[in-house]
């Protein structure tokens, strides 16, 4: 055997070597030598060519077509390039990765082929998926919130009859159910969202104390129900504005305050805690924690506590409902902010679920500070929670507070202030101890069901604090106590009393579901507004043609014309007409992420979420009638 076919043999050798390597490559693979000639293929590139692959094959330049360069190129120079395969019939777009590789002294050109129309499909599939997901997770919100808002206003309507012994146990039943359901159905939407990648961390500006005090009055109800002490214990010290996602944060304790008063036998006991940990020049790090003396959680559980779902056999096991996502989504939203959802637990104690954000401070000073105040806080029990609380809100206002458990104590001589935790305190009681303590401000400390006894009070001292306790309510007493703000304004009424009305005001009110509209009339005209009622975006503009409103409730979805349109329509009356600011309030079943901000983007003034709460819906009609009234009397000066 000579050197020539010696070296044919090692050379064809290879080459089979190749090709066998070859077929290890799921995708289409060729070997060819640099004129084009095929030296090898795989399994995956032949079957695309059926029966006749190896001789339509043969000819390269029949079916490979790179994109923008000529064969020749792509069969001299390393590189990735894009192209069409034509095989039996059918076009592919591919990419194409070539390789020139020696095999012995002999340039080669390796070759994988990849169908991107297949990534292409795959994609517009996912992009199609991801559609029908919004769509469905839009219908879904709007089918359940519309039957919902009925259902639970109606109910709330019939709380206010007369009814029987056995009525009212009825209608607290359905109350109670109606609600569980729209928290299971808001959870899960929510976290359907969520795991879609539909909802991201939303930064805005929000004032923390003022927001959190209008938050914790939601779960008042709820926890009297179950007869469980709920406390808040939100730090004065926090920034009169900050930066963060307000809604996700409030979602979170909501969902933890929930769950808390599920867990929590009667007679126990909720802190929830919003305390600055941290503060550098122009941001803060806040703790927010839920803890409670419920049932606790064992090691085991805790485990997998934040699995959706994985909490839903567990509550059925001990006879509670909920499906198990309220924490899940917690624990989502509190990782999108870059935190850690922290559960420290203890079987038969109770838990404490806390979490810290970084904010950045955008105004400082929720409230003004006096240095020096010394104080004493007398209770009966100065073990309580109450009081426990009181003394860590004045340890906050920097009052130097000393507890006492009698009233014949010197510490009252050296005291400015003294707070009296006892519910049974009378007014000839008071005098006696301003007798003995000439020096000393007493300030008692009694329910907010209490007003009338607290405006008996008053003809004796100069301030009451009214429980729940809360940081603005507590500066109001100091501040008077202080002599910084006058005795007048403590508001000890328990109802927040209607702007007075010399005329009628005028309401117009755009639903398309009759039940709806039919709640909406009956909540309005019992606080003896004037209604008129349509069922579509048309009829409510030429309604407010005909004659001005002071105000218009407004659904989103209605046939014949949608409330965007006419809501803007509205407001073009308004500035051809001259006629000032009418509040438009959006009514919507919309109630996912991001359609509050679409709804107002779209130049509505409000959007308040069906189910519709009775009395935020009544607080936001008369905030914006007020905000009108100035508007136009600014007009006329």
């Amino acid at each position: 055997m000579d050197y020539t076919d010696l070296f044919k043999e090692k050379f064809l050798s290879s080459t089979g070597m190749l090709t066998s390597c070859a077929n290890l490559h799921s995708d289409p693979f060729l070997y060819t030598y640099l004129s084009g000639e095929i030296l090898g293929v795989n399994k995956s590139l032949l079957s695309l060519f059926g029966e006749e692959g190896a001789v339509a094959i043969s000819s390269i330049e029949e079916w490979l077509k790179p994109q923008g360069i000529e064969l020749s190129f792509l069969l001299s120079q390393s590189g990735e390039y894009r192209g069409k395969l034509t095989a039996q019939g059918k076009e592919y777009d591919i990419a194409i990765r070539s390789e020139v590789i020696l095999l012995g002294d002999v340039p080669i050109v390796a070759i994988v082929l990849k169908d991107t129309s297949i990534i292409e499909r795959a994609r517009a599939a996912e992009r199609y998926f991801d559609q029908f997901k919004k769509k469905f997770l839009t219908s879904m919100s709007h089918e359940f919130r519309t039957p919902m808002n009925a259902i639970i206003g109606f109910t709330d309507l019939l709380k206010g009859t007369h009814l029987s012994s056995w009525q009212q146990e009825y209608v607290d039943m359905v109350s109670k159910s109606a609600s569980s359901m729209m928290r299971n159905i808001e959870n899960l939407l929510e976290l359907m969202q969520v795991e879609s990648g539909n909802i991201h961390a939303a930064f805005q500006v929000f004032a923390p104390v003022e927001v959190f005090e209008t938050f914790s009055v939601q779960f008042k109800e709820l926890a009297e129900t179950k007869e469980i002490q709920l406390m808040f214990l939100i730090d004065p010290r926090l920034p009169k504005t900050i930066t963060g996602d307000q809604d996700k944060i409030l979602t979170i304790l909501r969902n933890l305050i929930q769950n808390a008063i599920k867990f929590t036998d009667i007679n126990g006991q909720i802190l929830v805690e919003i305390i600055v940990v941290k503060k550098e020049n122009r941001s803060i790090e806040v703790e927010y924690a839920v803890s409670d003396t419920g049932i606790g959680i064992d090691a085991e559980h805790s485990k997998t506590l934040l699995r959706p779902f994985a909490s839903a056999w567990e509550n059925q096991r001990r006879g509670k409902d909920g499906l198990g996502i309220g924490l899940s989504l917690s624990h989502k939203y509190v990782d999108m902010m870059n935190s850690h959802l922290m559960l420290a637990s203890q079987e038969g104690v109770g838990s404490r679920f806390s979490f810290r954000i970084r904010h950045k401070v955008s105004e400082a000073g929720s409230f003004e500070f006096i240095e020096g105040t010394r104080a004493a806080l007398y209770s009966q029990d100065l073990a309580s929670a109450q009081s426990a609380l009181l003394h860590k809100y004045l340890d906050l206002f920097n009052v130097e507070i000393t507890p006492i458990t009698t009233l014949v104590n010197r510490v009252l001589f050296d005291s400015t202030i003294l707070f009296m935790d006892t519910p049974h305190i009378s007014n000839s009681q008071i005098e006696s101890l301003k007798m003995t303590y000439p020096a000393l401000e007493i300030v008692p400390i009694i329910e907010l069901e209490y007003g009338e006894k607290a405006d008996l009070l008053l003809e004796v001292v100069k301030s009451v604090i009214t429980l729940p306790l809360l940081p603005s309510s507590l500066h109001k007493t100091l501040s008077v106590v202080w002599n910084t703000m006058p005795k007048e304004y403590i508001n000890t009424s328990v109802d927040i009393p209607f702007i007075p009305r010399e005329t009628p005001i005028n309401i117009l009110v755009a639903e398309d579901n009759l039940i709806n509209l039919r709640l909406l009339e009956t909540i309005l005209q019992q606080q003896n507004f004037q209604v008129t009622a349509v069922d579509n975006g048309q009829k409510a503009v030429d309604a407010y043609l005909l004659e001005p409103y002071d105000l218009v409730l407004m659904d989103i979805d209605m046939p014949i014309m949608d409330g965007l349109t006419a809501n803007r329509l509205i407001k073009e009356i308004n500035k051809r007409d001259n006629r000032g600011f009418t509040p438009v309030i959006a009514l919507t079943a919309h109630a996912l992420i991001g359609d509050r901000e679409r709804i107002i983007g779209a130049g509505l003034d409000a959007h308040l979420a069906k189910p519709i709460d009775k009395n935020f819906l009544l607080q936001t009609i008369e905030r914006y009638l007020k905000i009108a009234q100035e508007s136009k009397s600014t007009k006329h000066v």
